[in-house]
């Protein structure tokens, strides 16, 4: 951004020069030699240029046009040092004479980490006259900038980046990693060459997809993602969602797209990934859309855009998902522009799996000087933080652009070409102890039917036993019975598992007091509607000692109730269960009346009594041992048990 102002400050510069016919310089080969190097210039041949600049400098190294006209052309070529001694030398002659020299020196030393020559040299600038608003109004807030960078690399946080692994990184360039929740799968953008020469004798590449696996520790030779996703143009900026069966991509130039670039999707059954769809209107526009970031449970995508009714020139924006069609196809809600956007540029948004720590890139917040990575928090209202640093050395003077976070919230992946010879690779860090998102464990395992062992395609619901709020919904996959759904730490949650012709399956995992990051790991093996064939209805509560059903017990009896619903000529007994502590007379009235309790529950929802009966078993058919605390806790339950189909 710095060098395109830049270039057009002197280009202005320089026209303006062209107009006047009057140079700083009175001796004539320096005028000629500078004269040519603009004719060189006109014809693209920036070196040529470059070259008669240095040979008017050898005449009168004090001839201002072409100090600022060669800085210009520095600038053009990408050469910071000679630019930056090119501007040191115009105003330490006259820095009155172009005063945005100063300004755009101020910018070149900002760019290279030269803190306080950078603040220097704005001070100085400032202090000039003639110098416009903008230009006045930006060095206040490069200044400040300046402050932040100076104070942040005096207290550095602890951050001690290596390269992922060599069989990722190549000497072509890795960038934007994206990784499942159980860091089993790393999907990434790879650079590759074409082959193909360009109308600028450059060799021509392209952006593919591309992903590795993880066993016991090791990352795999990487591979290309699919034929089915992979173009001869370019795919990239990727992100999955937390179980790796959702893909959200950028593409360009696609015969379906919208815009120059479009946002797709695509989902992996087995090991295969289907054939990319385009989000849709209320993602894409004509404008440019990309840098999407899924949510864990697919619900909620972030990207960037550049569309005419944003806040700045790229902005970040959130869409949510209505519902699957039967076809597939997804529909999306309108597009929101997220309240944290400037005036300037947001870029590369990341969720984290908590859904409620979000990581994104801005030129337009006081920062180390180029993009740099912030990071907010949503408050139990719904809204965004303000945005908070994340400071030195994860923010630098250059480009931060693509941070990724596992699900535990210890380490973060990016993107560097801090080691020259290998071009940009991926790197990982472990995160500081004060920049941890909320921790997210996750519930893993396979979904098949109990009897065959066939793998089955179930909905999973997450709900957060005090609220009652959906956390997470998925489906197994079809083909394997595979499934994932992320459990955030500090809440208790039941857990819900249907397939069509099949008994539903429920559980609850408690994680307010869990403090550790293990996995859990659940195989769920599903009965099939049958006479006799019985659940343990885990997620219905009762007060100690008595057959009030709890609160939190609402959802389970909502589950059994729309069962019920949708299988309207199965009938059940609902069956009461104690351990065996306390009298036989105690535990059958207790566990009668708790069975009581959800018939006439049931009976109070419009499920008709000719379908239910209810009956107390005490402590007479235990399914634990009752001689330790586990044990008994599984032997005080309700059942329900299909009676007549």
């Amino acid at each position: 951004m710095q060098r395109i102002i830049l270039i057009s400050l002197l280009l202005s510069f320089t026209l303006g020069l062209s107009a006047q016919k009057k140079y700083t310089s009175e001796n004539k080969k320096a005028i000629k030699f500078y004269q040519k190097a603009k004719e060189a210039s006109k014809q693209r041949n920036t070196d040529e240029a470059l070259s008669f600049l240095v040979k008017a400098l050898e005449r009168d190294s004090r001839f201002m046009e072409a100090l600022l006209f060669s800085a210009d052309l520095y600038s053009d070529k990408g050469d910071d040092q000679k630019m930056i001694d090119a501007y040191e030398l115009a105003t330490s002659i006259d820095p009155s004479f172009f005063p945005n020299a100063l300004f755009n020196l101020a910018n070149a030393y900002l760019k290279s980490g030269r803190y306080e020559k950078a603040s220097e040299s704005y001070q100085a600038f400032l202090s000039l006259n003639k110098i416009s608003a903008r230009n006045r109004k930006l060095s206040a807030y490069k200044l400040k900038c300046c402050e932040f960078a100076k104070e942040a690399l005096e207290n550095p946080k602890k951050l001690n980046a290596k390269s992922i692994s060599d069989s990722i990184n190549t000497k072509a360039d890795e960038y934007w990693p994206s990784l499942t929740a159980d860091e089993q799968t790393l999907i990434f953008t790879r650079l590759i060459s074409t082959g193909r020469i360009g109308r600028n004798h450059k060799k021509i590449f392209q952006e593919d997809l591309w992903y590795s696996e993880n066993g016991n520790g090791t990352w795999s030779n990487s591979k290309a993602l699919s034929k089915l996703i992979n173009t001869d143009k370019n795919e990239g900026a990727q992100s999955v969602t937390a179980d790796g069966r959702y893909m959200y991509f950028t593409a360009n130039a696609r015969e379906d797209g919208r815009g120059r670039c479009d946002i797709y999707y695509s989902k992996k059954v087995g090991d295969i990934w289907s054939a990319p769809i385009n989000c849709g209107a209320n993602v894409n526009t004509r404008a440019w859309e990309a840098q999407p970031s899924i949510s864990a449970d697919g619900r909620s995508l972030y990207f960037v855009s550049n569309r005419k009714s944003g806040k700045g020139k790229m902005d970040i924006w959130k869409s949510n998902l209505i519902e699957i069609l039967e076809d597939g196809k997804q529909r999306w809600t309108k597009a929101e522009n997220l309240k944290i956007n400037t005036l300037e540029n947001e870029m590369s948004p990341f969720i984290h799996a908590s859904n409620n720590y979000l990581v994104f890139a801005s030129d337009g917040l006081v920062g180390m000087g180029a993009y740099d990575l912030y990071q907010i928090d949503r408050a139990t209202d719904g809204n965004w933080s303000e945005p908070k640093n994340l400071s030195y050395p994860i923010n630098t003077y250059n480009d931060e652009i693509g941070l990724v976070i596992n699900a535990k919230g210890d380490k973060g992946y990016f993107s560097s070409d801090r080691i020259a010879e290998k071009g940009r690779d991926i790197f990982e860090f472990e995160m500081p102890l004060e920049l941890h998102p909320p921790k997210v464990n996750y519930l893993k395992g396979y979904v098949v039917d109990d009897r065959t062992k066939k793998p089955l395609e179930a909905s999973l619901i997450v709900l957060d036993l005090d609220s009652r709020d959906t956390v997470a919904y998925s489906k197994s996959d079809s083909k394997l019975g595979a499934y994932l759904v992320c459990l955030p730490q500090g809440k208790d949650y039941l857990f819900h598992a249907e397939a069509d012709g099949y008994l539903f399956y429920s559980d609850h995992f408690q994680m307010k007091e869990r403090t550790d990051k293990q996995a859990q790991k659940k195989d769920i093996a599903l009965k099939a509607i049958r006479v006799g064939e019985n659940v343990v209805l885990k997620n219905i509560f009762f007060e100690t000692d008595s057959w009030e059903i709890k609160s939190e017990s609402e959802s389970e009896l909502n589950s059994l109730h729309e069962f019920l619903i949708l299988n309207k000529n199965i009938c059940i007994e609902i069956s009461g269960h104690t351990d065996n502590t306390g009298s036989d007379e105690r535990n059958k009235s207790l566990s009668e009346n708790r069975a009581k309790a959800v018939y006439t529950t049931l009976i109070g929802r419009g499920i008709s009594e000719n379908r239910l009966t209810y009956k107390g078993y005490a402590s007479s058919k235990p399914i634990g041992d009752n001689t330790s605390v586990e044990g008994r806790a599984m032997n005080r339950r309700t059942e329900f048990k299909v009676i007549k189909k």
